[in-house]
């Protein structure tokens, strides 16, 4: 169901990152790597040329029709490579040192896939790249459940986005840029665990999703069995590729002792061990 209110916060979300972060919604650098497919529209902009400036659309084989030079081979072609294309061509007898600028206008041939834990999931067309915030804006935002985004690209490695980070902690470092042709999926949880083990009444692995201290995660687990020994918990954290084991006495921190109170990252494995009694 349509949740107004997230819709709302979403779009003061997306401003906020737009006025602190204006740099991050220019997308030069895309352009630049992006392949020109069918469908395309293509801004081509020649100095001091007003005849040669021109909106050309890629048609359905790949080709542009330009002046003087007519139908002409871009798909498959970077921005850059169709700038060096024409300057080549109408240096040829037509303009003298050709000054030639070429931007994507719209990105037609390749959509953007978004399907998971969203409002509209779906095939979205966009004009460029874009950052998550603006994604989840057009799919009128993430359900309950949605915690975490994995943008799936074609020749490089998925990249994972922490929702709760971005929507709930304002973090815009994970305001990622999804580029047409990406595909994304908004799963539930953060893909993130930590281990609370031996003498609790759940022991097992549980879903990160937030900063929590080892009194909270006791709890989580339903507290210590009778035979648990509160006094001498153990947490082993995995830091750089080494291991560091703590000592933690839950009872003191239950006493009022909060600066003992340890907080709990990815990873984490708390072992409740049996009393001796």
């Amino acid at each position: 169901m349509f949740n107004s209110h997230k819709y709302l916060l979403l779009s003061i979300l997306l401003i906020a990152a737009i006025l602190i972060y204006p740099a991050a919604y220019v997308f030069s650098e895309d352009q630049e790597s992006y392949k020109i497919g069918k469908e395309d529209v293509l801004d081509i902009n020649v100095w001091q040329s007003p005849d040669l400036t021109k909106t050309a659309q890629v048609n359905s084989s790949g080709f542009i029709s330009y002046p003087y030079l007519g139908d002409l081979k871009v798909e498959g072609l970077s921005t850059q490579e169709v700038e060096a294309l024409l300057s080549g061509k109408l240096a040829e007898g037509y303009v003298k040192d050709p000054r030639i600028s070429v931007s994507i206008k719209e990105y037609n041939s390749k959509k953007i896939l978004v399907f998971g834990e969203v409002e509209q999931p779906g095939l979205y067309k966009v004009k460029g790249a874009l950052p998550v915030l603006e994604l989840l804006f057009l799919v009128k935002g993430v359900k309950t459940d949605g915690k975490r985004l994995t943008i799936i690209r074609e020749g490089a490695r998925a990249i994972e986005v922490n929702l709760i980070a971005l929507l709930s902690e304002g973090d815009l470092s994970q305001n990622v840029l999804i580029r047409p042709g990406d595909t994304v999926y908004v799963a539930s949880g953060t893909g993130q665990k930590y281990y609370v083990l031996g003498q609790v009444k759940k022991p097992g692995p549980y879903e990160w999703t937030k900063e929590i201290t080892v009194l909270e995660a006791i709890k989580l687990a339903d507290g210590g069995t009778e035979t648990a020994a509160l006094n001498r918990i153990i947490i082993r954290k995995h830091m750089g590729g080494s291991e560091e084991e703590l000592r933690v006495n839950v009872v003191d921190i239950m006493k009022g002792k909060k600066k003992d109170d340890v907080v709990i990252k990815p990873g984490d494995v708390i072992v409740v061990p049996e009393s001796w009694i």
